[in-house]
């Protein structure tokens, strides 16, 4: 049993038709678009489409025999559900990143317990990575800590922010061991939310990220068996998976990006007008900037393993681009549709909020920018 502060449980969307069978294209269409203006402005969790689109497979491309395949794959998913809803295409980057730890885990007992579960929405997860790939970039302090114990860790501190969390979810992290927070070993473990002296913790309200059950996490020596532990060296083992995680998240700014041009296009439509000529970035310079981007993506992943630094400024630089292409073409998007889009609960203010998050999730374009200032 959990102790700490109560939470109120947010509300869940009604299960949707069988997902057998069903792509992910039919799932966003008909299950999750309808529910995009609850998720925004009343926090609703979208539990039931979240494991919907596990079954029909958005989370397990990149967990078998060909990641570099797979990630390519797995953001085309992401993107598909970013175009209905930003929230919900971070709940599966969050739901993804964690298939994406456990399928490369180099203890294989928590790809053994969780990974086929959490691959197919059976299970859900966050990623909890956010503060340790900070830190590694010497932008933060390392959350927690542990201490050896018979047959696991007992591990204590406060993440401020994990998204796609719930009483019975899991998410990973990284604790340090010896000499601080800044110093000693790197271990990254598996978390059970339900376990003794776990907290969820309520945060926000946030400008767009609502109905991501994102919350402040508490440990108080916690227990953390050996069972849950992905690796003893995590200082090792994050350049190796930290290109997928960033990768991953090119699903999101595409989604966005394409959101808005969708919506400059239907515009234009339902009045019967020629695009405007004059604006900065039109629809089809939209699309074409995502394709290329996409493209760009594919390229890297094949090199996802390679652990130098090099490698992964590439990777950053292309991922800061994403983050302007949305900031970019929800701004196009604003334009184009003058006062008919400067409303409050209109889709083109949601989605320049959901261009906002691209571009401050971890890595943010803040955090970014000072890794490209470093240098190789």
């Amino acid at each position: 049993m959990s102790l700490g502060v109560e939470i109120a449980a947010p509300p869940t969307s009604p299960p949707p038709a069988s997902a057998a069978g069903r792509s992910v294209a039919e799932i966003v269409a008909r299950d999750l678009a309808p529910l995009a203006r609850a998720i925004d402005e009343d926090g609703l969790y979208p539990e039931a489409v979240m494991r919907a689109l596990g079954a029909a497979g958005a989370y397990a491309h990149h967990t078998g025999a060909h990641p570099a395949g797979g990630l390519v794959a797995a953001v085309a998913d992401m993107a598909t559900v970013g175009t209905a809803c930003g929230s919900t295409a971070f709940c599966t980057w969050c739901q993804d990143a964690l298939a994406w730890y456990l399928a490369r885990s180099e203890n294989p007992a928590p790809r053994q317990n969780w990974l086929a579960a959490i691959a197919a929405g059976e299970k859900l997860g966050g990623t909890g990575l956010s503060n340790p790939m900070k830190t590694f970039s010497k932008l933060d302090r390392l959350a927690f800590s542990g201490v050896r114990v018979p047959g696991g860790w007992r591990v204590s501190g406060r993440l401020p922010w994990v998204s796609n969390l719930g009483p019975d979810h899991l998410f990973a992290s990284v604790f340090a061991v010896g000499d601080g927070a800044d110093g000693g070993r790197r271990i990254m473990a598996v978390f059970d939310c339900a376990a003794e002296g776990v907290s969820l913790v309520e945060v926000g309200p946030f400008l767009a990220l609502e109905g991501t059950r994102t919350y402040a996490v508490m440990l108080r020596d916690v227990f953390v068996p050996d069972d849950a532990v992905i690796t003893e060296d995590a200082v090792r083992f994050v350049p190796t998976i930290r290109q997928g995680f960033v990768l991953l998240q090119f699903g999101m700014a595409l989604g966005t990006a394409r959101a808005a041009a969708a919506l400059m296009r239907k515009d234009t439509k339902l009045l019967g007008e020629k695009p405007v000529a004059v604006l900065p970035l039109d629809a089809d310079a939209i699309e074409a900037r995502a394709d290329a981007l996409t493209e760009r993506a594919a390229v890297l992943a094949a090199s996802h393993e390679d652990p130098s630094r090099g490698a992964f400024i590439e990777v950053l630089k292309a991922r800061l681009d994403g983050a302007w292409l949305a900031l970019e073409a929800t701004q196009a998007a604003v334009l184009a549709l003058g006062a008919r889009g400067y409303m409050r609960r209109s889709e083109v203010h949601r989605r320049q909020r959901e261009a906002q998050f691209v571009a401050i999730v971890t890595p943010s374009v803040k955090h970014i920018l000072t890794e490209i200032s470093r240098g190789v």
